[in-house]
């Protein structure tokens, strides 16, 4: 075949006979390459790359160094435009070469993916960022190598799929000295048009290429985050939505605004930095020029009478006195009701708006025949930040529209997870209410874009950004439902499977296949082979579909069950279990473009991780469970997955094993053959502590009314040693960085901003238990000089108010201790070593529980045999012992767990009463003082709940209980304690130390009463008898009847038997369990209904409670339908252990 001649411009560029033919053959070949890829292939292949990067390397900086600095915009906002003779004469030779070569570097990358592999294989990415310094560069080439660089971002193909070039040129761009230069581009302060479209185009490559958290540190650390929140308030104090009482400096040392365009760049840019990370959040938030515009609801609160951030109206019937003045930064809205429903019962239909102050303009959410006055305003949130996205989002259409809501559920979610937020639970809902009438029925119309069937960029987004803001949060995911979405979602993943029509054609191309053809495709990079084709458009969009609507899936039916029931009857679960079938082929084949969409095909790696999460919201219910998973086989392909490559998919996977594992799964038993114990045991020994720590929560499951066997298997498999280092937090101290083990504490200021116990002081969250390993003094994670200067290095409201000058103080300290919660190294490796310690110890718990049909106490022994009885209960002392009160407390930096959120903490005492500081035995105090050296309630609970269970067991068990004198010591305290729950398992204790097993036991029994009495345990438990908690006092009661007869020698003919109750679920977010009553003589009990945390019988009878933490926040646990949690006899029960995807 003849060979296909090379254009004659090439090789008049190869050997060019003055400067200006070099021009000219720049120009001739980049028109010869315009919109035909033929060409580009062509030109690639007979060498165009090295020839490029030969122009684009030579005299670099040499054109801007004669530059002045006020024609790049040095001059500040003075400047509107330069004189166009000046700006000629500064325009060389050299200049123009390097334009026209850059801009055909341009037109090769908007080929596509397969002109990737030449541009980056022949070195033109370092000559191209050399270009983007304003000092170095004429603006009219620093624009066009934006262009450029953006056009090779958008040509590395499909983001579902791993890319190496992508991760290279992201890494490229983010380090110094030429990630400096996109901070230098928005550092420019000049209205120049040429400027401001330089200022958009770099928060438009931003948004493109920042997808990893160093990505974005980087950013925060330069300083771009701080600018672009400048650019962000200019343009919103421009647009006249600013409070008239901001100050005049601050709007005044605003750069110039920059038109709508470029805005939208900046908003998405700011929403790609400020992703998956509450620190980041923070930063953009409490930035000068935020507050500024944005100031807090007690800062405005004496500015309501001039109304705020609101346009003149027309309409002279608004009385602005009275207006609220978040009211007015929302839109006007009035919604009439066609039909009754249970979600328009929570959301009867918005007011007139004829008087906005008089609270109709967003009525009550409660009966509309009440006279209550609540309505909800936006004041919910901390600032008006909020209510701004909202009402962007419903004034713009379509993308537009998308960006603002991407920016508002990265704040919702700063919002909702945020360590030192001090809102209500009422002002939460009021929030969730807000975004479940305003913002929700948008997103869910454009989830369904009609003939498309979910197959456009806009419909995948609004599914994606309709997960984030739905996750576990039941208000939303009922609007959500009620609007009709979940049967559109069911369709569009249906649809994502059906064959592609059309694949993507193999292009015509002048020059015959060669081997050479297959280097690129092979790993060899050269510049003169186009690389793999990548994944087809269309494919991509489908596979993008399938992703994002198994997520919004999944968050819709996180909570309710009739959610997962139009699922199921909308046929979605077989497509949930087809998405869980990973591909089998090499991640070199998958990026030629090779595959294809089909149900048996395979899926890439987010839309495993998505089917995951679906898989597990639909679990959360035991009759889904029992039906539909198991109709369509979802536990071979779970369990194929938990051994894959990516240990992200890993962690999803085991996630939805949580579920598959409890005792009334009918899977559970061949995930057990299958061999589900050796490697879950396997990925406990992990060293990521995610991990670590979904596996032991999925191996407390698996234990929970387990065979014997299977509990000895699962304690062999994991090791006593490693079992027991685990529950001591000695495991950490291979994790924790070096020189970091002691004597080590953040020097961030206390700010009040702990864990506060019922006496209102702060808590140690992590540092509770008195162990040396666990002290911190020293500042290892201390935030850089960046924090300090927040946002002043763009000279913002240099002449502020001391009042001003508080705030951002107050601004400074916030967010040291959050930055210090998120990044501090010793922080999060303690938090996470205690959540793993909760989770051994609950393991525990659950392998010692007494089950039906197994003899009482074989577990409590073979425990104690392995452990070694003095070792047990000496580790079980130790949780439950206080700091000493010569250990300070941590710093505020440290936040309460996800658990906390969900705990039942209430008074201990009705008002007035008092407790007692010191019993007569000498017992240690229930002072408040006390109570802040305690371990983190999670802890106390599982190891009090231990102690329970082994009381449970043989007489002889509750004498070894009784004769640890320091344990019982160590209790008393927590008779108090501001949880109900760990107050509740103290009397249960009670309870079971005071059980008769049988007329041999009578006299033990009594003894044990005497040894409680004389403890100053008895004194504890007739404080209960006036606990606030109905629970308590009942329990208390039984307890005191079973001292007294013990004691008082009334006991004869007291009702023998066994307790421990066995588990009732319940459906529909109530269970009943029976558990405490004794099956003989005169002891009977009934269980008690729970919610969450304990039922527990009543009634004489040993029995241990259950603790089941109900389903919080979207983990592993079944809520829901079995939103009760685990009754009396089953021990630690299942419960989610993440709020929000924190890790994403």
């Amino acid at each position: 075949m003849t060979r296909a001649p090379s254009p004659p411009a090439l090789g008049e560029l190869r050997n060019p006979s003055s400067p200006a033919v070099q021009v000219n053959a720049l120009k001739q070949l980049k028109n010869f390459i315009v919109g035909h890829d033929q060409r580009k292939e062509l030109v690639v292949r007979r060498g165009i790359i090295p020839e490029l990067a030969r122009v684009l390397q030579a005299n670099v900086k040499t054109a801007g160094k004669r530059r002045q600095r006020h024609l790049n915009g040095g001059a500040g906002g003075a400047s509107t435009s330069a004189p166009a003779a000046e700006d000629v004469e500064s325009w060389t030779q050299e200049d123009e070469e390097r334009l026209q070569a850059t801009l055909i570097v341009g037109s090769l990358a908007v080929g596509g993916p397969p002109f990737v592999a030449p541009i980056l294989a022949g070195g033109l990415l370092q000559p191209l960022l050399a270009a983007l310094s304003p000092s170095d560069a004429p603006p009219k080439l620093v624009i066009a190598t934006l262009r450029t660089l953006i056009s090779l971002a958008s040509a590395t193909g499909s983001d579902l799929f791993p890319s190496a070039y992508r991760e290279r040129i992201a890494n490229e761009i983010y380090q110094k000295p030429d990630g400096d230069a996109l901070t230098e581009i928005l550092a420019q302060r000049s209205a120049m048009r040429t400027i401001q479209e330089q200022i958009g185009l770099a928060a438009e490559l931003i948004s493109k290429t920042c997808r990893k958290d160093d990505h974005r540190n980087f950013l925060v650390k330069s300083g771009a985050l701080d600018l672009l929140a400048s650019h962000f308030a200019a343009h919103v104090s421009a647009s006249s939505l600013v409070s008239p009482v901001v100050e005049v400096s601050a709007i005044a040392s605003f750069p110039p605004a920059p038109s709508k365009s470029h805005f939208l760049h900046i908003v998405s840019a700011i929403s790609s930095i400020i992703t998956e990370s509450s620190y980041r959040t923070a930063r953009f938030l409490y930035s000068q020029p935020v507050v500024a515009i944005f100031p807090a609801a007690k800062q405005i609160s004496a500015f309501e009478k001039y109304g705020f951030m609101v346009q003149p109206r027309p309409n002279d019937s608004y009385n602005t006195q009275n207006i609220s003045p978040y009211e007015y930064i929302l839109p006007q809205l009035q919604v009439t009701q066609t039909k009754e429903s249970n979600f328009s019962k929570a959301f009867p239909a918005l007011g007139s708006l004829s008087a906005p102050g008089d609270g109709t303009r967003i009525s009550s959410f409660a009966d509309p025949n009440s006279q209550s006055g609540k309505h909800v305003t936006g004041q919910e949130y901390e600032t008006a930040i909020y209510a701004w996205c909202i009402r962007m989002s419903r004034e713009h259409l379509d993308d537009e529209r998308l960006i603002f809501v991407e920016l508002l559920a990265e704040l919702v979610k700063f919002a909702e997870t945020n360590p030192i937020d001090n809102r209500s639970e009422y002002a939460k809902e009021g929030q969730r209410r807000l975004l479940a009438v305003l913002i929700v029925p948008l997103l869910a119309k454009m989830a369904d874009d009609g003939e498309a069937g979910g197959r456009s960029e806009r419909s995948t987004k609004a599914m994606r950004l309709m997960a984030a803001l739905l996750e576990y949060d039941p208000i939303l995911q009922n609007a959500a439902a009620d609007s009709g979405i979940i049967r559109k979602v069911c369709y569009v993943l249906k649809k994502s499977f059906d064959a592609v029509v059309g694949d993507q054609p193999k292009r015509w191309s002048p020059i015959p296949s060669s081997p050479d053809e297959m280097d690129s495709l092979e790993g060899v990079e050269r510049a003169d082979v186009l690389g793999s084709p990548g994944v087809s458009p269309e494919v991509h969009i489908l596979l993008k579909s399938r992703e994002c609507s198994l997520l919004a899936l999944a968050a819709i039916a996180h909570k309710e069950d009739p959610h997962r029931k139009t699922i199921i009857e909308s046929g979605a679960v077989a497509c949930i279990a087809d998405s869980l079938i990973p591909y089998e082929r090499e991640d070199e084949e998958m990026s030629r473009g090779t595959i294809s969409t089909g149900a048996k095909d395979g899926n890439p790696i987010p839309v495993l991780i998505a089917a995951c999460n679906a898989a597990r919201a639909m679990s959360r219910s035991v009759s889904v469970l029992r039906t539909s998973m198991m109709d369509y086989g979802i536990a071979k392909p779970i369990y194929g997955l938990l051994k894959h490559s990516v240990i992200d998919v890993q962690i999803a996977t085991t996630d939805v094993l949580c579920n598959l594992l409890l005792q009334f799964s009918p899977m559970r038993e061949d995930l057990i053959e299958a061999g589900v114990v050796k490697t879950l045991c396997e990925h406990a020994h992990s060293a990521d502590s995610r991990i670590r720590l979904i596996s032991l929560w999925a191996l407390k499951h698996l234990v929970l009314q387990a065979d014997n066997e299977i509990k000895i298997q699962c304690l062999e498999e994991l090791g006593t040693g490693w079992l027991i280092n685990t529950v001591s937090g000695e495991a950490r101290q291979v994790q924790m960085p070096k020189g970091h083990f002691q004597h080590s504490r953040p020097a961030t200021p206390s700010l009040g901003m702990g864990t506060p116990n019922a006496a209102g002081e702060q808590v140690d969250l992590l540092n509770a238990v008195e162990e040396p390993s666990m002290d911190i003094d020293n500042d290892t994670g201390a935030s850089g000089d960046e924090d300090d200067v927040m946002a002043d290095s763009i000279g913002l409201l240099r002449n502020r108010s001391a009042n001003a000058n508080s705030t951002v103080a107050k601004n400074k300290a916030k967010l040291r201790a959050i930055k210090d919660a998120e990044t501090n190294p010793i922080i999060r490796a303690q938090k996470e070593d205690l959540r793993i310690q909760e989770q051994a110890l609950d393991f525990i718990r659950n392998l010692i529980m007494t089950d039906a049909g197994s003899s009482p106490g074989d577990m409590i022994d073979h425990v104690l045999q392995t452990f070694g009885r003095d070792r047990f209960f000496e580790i079980l002392t130790a949780k439950l012992r206080p700091r000493s009160t010569g250990a300070a407390p941590s710093s505020s930096s440290q936040h309460p767990s996800p658990y906390q959120q969900h705990s039942s903490t209430s008074s201990p005492n009705p008002e007035g009463a008092a407790a007692t500081t010191r019993n007569n035995s000498g017992g240690s105090t229930s002072a408040p003082s006390d109570l802040a050296h305690l371990a983190p309630p999670e802890i106390l609970l599982a190891t009090t709940f231990i102690v329970v269970h082994v009381a449970n067991g043989k007489p002889a068990h509750r004498q070894l209980v009784i004769a640890q004198t320091g344990l019982m010591r160590e209790l008393l305290p927590l008779f108090s304690h501001p949880d109900r729950r760990i107050r509740v398992a103290c009397v249960w204790l009670v309870n079971n130390l005071t059980w008769i097993e049988d007329a041999s036991d009578h006299a033990a029994a009594r003894q044990r009463a005497l040894e409680l009495r004389g403890l100053g345990v008895e004194a504890r438990v007739r404080l209960c008898l006036s606990d606030a908690e109905l629970d308590v006092r009942e329990r208390a009661k039984t307890a005191m009847e079973q001292v007294g007869k013990l004691i008082d020698n009334h006991s004869h003919g007291h009702g023998l038997g066994h307790g421990g109750g066995q588990s009732g679920v319940g459906g529909g977010g109530g269970g009943a369990g029976s558990g405490g009553g004794g099956a003989g003589g005169g002891g009977s009990g009934s269980g008690g209904a729970g919610s969450g945390g304990s039922g527990s019988g009543s009634g004489s009878g040993s029995g241990t409670p259950g603790g089941g933490a109900g389903g919080s926040g979207g983990g592993g646990g079944i809520g829901s339908a079995m939103a009760a949690g685990f009754m009396a006899g089953l021990g630690a029960s299942s419960g989610s252990h993440r709020p929000w995807n924190q890790e994403r």
